[in-house]
């Protein structure tokens, strides 16, 4: 009898030990997955930041060409400008008529033209523009 019970309670330990197994690997399994689901997060996540960061760089390689045509944009028209400032001088050493023209005053309208703000945008000039009647319909004649 006691080889019968002995052999009962190693099955017993022995069924235990296999459930124990089972569930040990069926844990492992969960944390593997759960590791992998991680492991697929972070690369999405570094597959994002390097698609932002060749954007960001893409953007600065634009950005230095325009400011490269700026440069040069702007370079060109210095040049130019100081070319048109030598022939404007040359005039005025030239010539004693042009020299009264440039030396006078410049007419009241171009004076006030120069004095008022700049305009903007479409709202300045709106701002400016006198109020008064509404402008008729398209085909009505005004009344006066």
């Amino acid at each position: 009898m006691k080889a019968i019970a002995a052999k009962c309670i190693a099955s017993v330990v022995a069924l235990l030990v296999i459930v124990a197994g089972v569930l040990y690997v069926r844990e492992l399994r969960a944390e593997l997955a759960g590791a992998q689901d991680t492991a697929k997060r972070a690369k999405d996540d570094l597959a994002g930041r390097d698609e932002t960061i060749r954007h960001l760089q893409d953007d600065a390689t634009d950005k230095a060409k325009q400011q490269r045509k700026l440069d040069a944009d702007r370079n060109s028209i210095d040049a130019r400008l100081a070319g048109i400032r030598g022939e404007i001088r040359n005039y005025n050493n030239e010539n004693a008529e042009f020299r009264a023209w440039a030396a006078g005053a410049l007419p009241a309208d171009v004076v006030r033209m120069h004095t008022s703000p700049a305009l903007t945008g479409a709202a300045d000039y709106l701002a400016r523009v006198p109020g008064g009647d509404a402008v008729h319909a398209a085909g009505v004649s005004a009344d006066d």
